[in-house]
């Protein structure tokens, strides 16, 4: 018991995707990011531009590029586990399982709806990003029940299904285009007046 106890309560920082389709992920969540942050730097200071909206999805993407590399969710697992058993309680552990995923999923589309209301005016003028906002956090949405196993109980199983990755693929790369839309249309709007 104890062997078992000790492999379920251990992580190291490790490449987690080390191949060319995680490599690809990995760039394109980094372009996307590069993207964010170009045209959240050519929309300047006004909040009514964008900007603030532009940096915040730089930095998600960012993390997610990182996360898909060292497998961070992993090292969060770990630490359940470990409480889980610290605190007597891992035989429960689906049903706290069961609760999180259906907590994660709450948060996300109360921000998903909260975001959409507060930034109306930047969705309108970057339907792309929003589409691709949107299909990141289904992919993460799914990710999260996997890791929970939420998804072998009702039959799906999704862990390292290759078409996951077209989720984040898709997402990256949609944000990216309006990206470089919005800044090519910042620097047009901005050449205009001079």
């Amino acid at each position: 018991m104890e062997a078992k106890i000790s492999s379920l309560t251990t992580w190291h920082p490790q490449l987690d995707n080390p191949n060319f389709l995680g490599w690809l992920v990995v760039a394109c969540y980094l372009l996307a990011a590069a993207c964010c942050g170009w045209v959240a730097v050519e929309a300047g200071k006004p909040a009514s531009d964008g900007s603030g909206v532009w940096c915040v999805m730089a930095a998600v993407l960012l993390f997610l590029g990182i996360n898909k590399q060292l497998n961070l969710q992993t090292l969060m697992i770990v630490l359940g586990r470990r409480a889980a058993f610290a605190g007597g309680w891992y035989e429960h552990r689906r049903f706290v399982q069961a609760v999180f995923s259906i907590a994660f999923a709450l948060i996300g589309l109360v921000l998903l709806v909260t975001f959409a209301a507060y930034a109306r005016r930047f969705i309108a003028g970057n339907r792309l990003a929003f589409a691709g906002v949107v299909v990141l956090l289904l992919f993460v949405l799914l990710r999260a029940a996997t890791i929970n196993h939420a998804g072998q109980r009702n039959g799906i199983d999704l862990k390292d299904k290759e078409w996951t990755w077209v989720l984040e693929l898709c997402g990256s790369i949609l944000i990216a285009f309006s990206a470089v839309a919005a800044a090519k249309s910042t620097a047009l709007r901005d050449h205009g007046k001079s």
